[in-house]
């Protein structure tokens, strides 16, 4: 059992006092003299040093300015917009053949690309070309994106692709553009969605590619946990669409997605690729055998589109150079392992009597005493035998883990598997030590999604988070959060060149699920008749995250991993009378705890 608290014990006047004096203390200096004197002056004939030089300090850069948008260039020139009116007061897409869908600014016809424009436009520079492509136009954009160019046999103004046009493309992609052609399913029975075929196909061809002339017939695509180029997907919704032929002549071909017809279509031998890039030369050219899947089909509940289409589009961006990590069979890398908590909690507080094994005291005055905890351990992580395309196998042997100078725990392992791209899943682990360090273990493969992010780029991943608890030492609580992830910039650290990639946050307890009796130890979460505790409001507080990785540039191994929580929470005893100023409430309920993990690369073999 510890001591009671007296972290809210100083008062008022003595916090006070102490501003007063800093500030009186800053008055006096800047007098420094009786009152009317006049400073020497410089010819006073006493020597007069020469000033100081004295180093500016460069500002910490905490938070980088974002880049320059990627510059989208949506070819509406070759494929026109809405043009079906409706009434009196609305122009819409056409409803029995291809003209005037997938356009934009259409919010009627549920083939519409607005949701593309919406899910795309925070972080993309988004521009609609409305005239034929010229090198000018091509020279201030980094990608150009092409969608079923109209059919000039269902529209006789239609606008069709020349070969000038295509040379032009071809050109712009050697020379480091990106281009994306978007295309719908072939066949007999699709006459209706019929685009322009000729040129386009010379186009495509040009770049190693082909579609074939069959139909998927709406079908779901498991993706999974560990699929190379996707993640956070479980479902991607493949519209009616086409699969894709690769040709012998493609450059560095990457299927970025396989694609199979709807269970329930009667014609199940449709299968192959859906989304395939290739590179030539400097530039990239991705073709996607459906386009309808990012109009209304976004929006079926059982789907994550939009979250395919942002990563898809990523795949535009112009290679940086950023090497997904390196995590060859056989390889080992050894850690260093530091933990550290601290608790804050007023002594009129009762949790202040919960008991908190394995704790120390931290006494920054004499009358204020807090619980903080620290442990050690040395961590060795084995990459086990995979594919270039499959998620790598990990192991993470746990050894001498121990509170402060306690005797250590026994060996213990932690197993996951890390994705081509560096997505973390299916974590487990035997023994207590290693299930406490399971919440932060994500943190050594860094999570970098393509090759074209730059600093200040940000990205989304679903993460979790390890809820700090009274009784710190208890396996503890995790929630799923969606956390948004930055690279800060370039660094050097232990003599490496390296990646800094950021992701905060701060949100109610509430938000993310946790209940008081997440924070409580068992014995007083399993109380008969409850507990006797419940959070003073229905947000119970705020959780902070923060998870920062040092990422080596050329392996893309983490050389130093940190993740730090921290709750600010107002938890009322229900068998207390509630105070009746904010002041009495927060000696009352207030509870403060942070906890902070690192993990320092030692060795690589």
């Amino acid at each position: 059992m510890i001591n009671p608290l007296n972290l809210y014990s100083m008062k008022f006047r003595h916090w006070l006092f102490l501003v007063l004096g800093i500030g009186y203390t800053v008055s006096a200096g800047a007098a420094g003299r009786p009152a009317g004197q006049k400073p020497p002056a410089a010819d006073s004939g006493r020597a007069v040093r020469p000033a100081r030089l004295v180093k500016e300090a460069v500002p910490f850069l905490y938070s980088p300015p974002a880049p320059p948008s990627p510059r989208l260039l949506f070819d509406y020139y070759h494929h026109k917009g809405p043009n079906t009116k409706v009434g009196n007061f609305m122009v819409t897409g056409a409803w029995v053949n291809i003209n005037g869908r997938y356009g934009w600014d259409d919010f009627v016809h549920t083939n519409t690309f607005d949701p593309v424009f919406v899910a795309l436009e925070k972080e993309f520079a988004i521009s609609m070309a409305q005239e034929p492509y010229s090198e000018a136009t091509l020279a201030q954009k980094d990608a150009v994106v092409i969608v079923n160019p109209d059919n000039p046999k269902l529209d006789s103004t239609a606008n069709v692709l020349t070969d000038a046009e295509i040379a032009m493309l071809k050109r712009y992609v050697e020379k480091g553009g990106s281009l994306m052609v978007m295309i719908n399913s072939g066949g007999a029975d699709r006459t209706a969605e019929d685009f322009e075929g000729v040129q386009l196909r010379k186009l495509v061809r040009s770049f190693g590619l082909d579609w074939n002339s069959d139909d998927t017939h709406y079908s779901d695509v498991a993706i999974g946990e560990n699929h190379p180029y996707f993640y956070d997907v479980p479902i991607f919704h493949y519209g009616s669409g086409c699969t894709i032929r690769i040709l012998p002549e493609a450059r560095q071909p990457t299927v970025l997605m396989q694609v199979a017809s709807d269970a329930g279509y009667p014609d199940r031998k449709v299968k192959g690729p859906g989304i395939v890039m290739t590179r030539p030369g400097k530039g990239k050219f991705i073709l996607v055998g459906d386009n309808g899947s990012w109009t209304g089909n976004m929006s079926r509940p059982w789907a994550e589109n939009e979250r395919i289409l942002k990563q898809l589009f990523r795949y535009l961006k112009p290679d940086q150079g950023v090497k997904p990590p390196q995590l060859p069979a056989g390889k080992t890398f050894h850690y260093e392992v530091t933990v550290a908590e601290l608790q804050g909690i007023p002594v009129t507080n009762s949790l202040t009597k919960i008991e908190h094994p394995h704790f120390k005291m931290f006494s920054p005055r004499p009358t204020t005493s807090m619980p903080y905890l620290e442990a050690t351990a040395r961590l060795t992580l084995n990459v086990g035998k995979h594919g270039p395309e499959e998620a790598a196998p990990m192991t993470a042997e746990v050894d001498g883990f121990r509170w402060f100078e306690e005797a250590p725990h026994e060996k213990q392992q932690i197993s996951f598997f890390a994705s081509r791209q560096g997505k973390v899943s299916r974590t487990a682990a035997t023994g207590h030590a290693s299930r406490w360090l399971l919440p932060d273990v994500s943190i050594l493969v860094p999570l970098l999604p393509v090759d074209g992010i730059r600093p200040g780029d940000r990205w989304e991943s679903l993460e979790t988070v390890r809820v700090p608890m009274l009784n710190g030492t208890d396996l503890p609580p995790v929630k799923p959060a969606l956390m948004s992830l930055t690279y800060i910039g370039d660094t050097e650290l232990a003599g490496r060149a390296c990646r800094l990639i950021r992701a905060t946050g701060e949100v109610w307890l509430s938000d993310l699920g946790v209940q008081v009796t997440d924070l409580l130890p068992d014995e007083e979460a399993r109380r008969v008749g409850g507990s006797q505790y419940r959070f003073f409001n229905e947000h119970g507080g705020k959780i902070m995250y923060k998870r920062e990785q040092w990422v080596d540039r050329e392996t893309g191994v983490v050389v130093k991993g940190r993740v730090q929580t921290r709750i600010v929470a107002w938890i009322q005893d229900t068998t207390r009378p509630v105070g009746s100023s904010n002041a009495l409430r927060d000696q009352e309920m207030i509870v403060s705890m942070a906890h902070s993990t690192t993990f320092n690369l030692k060795e690589a073999k």
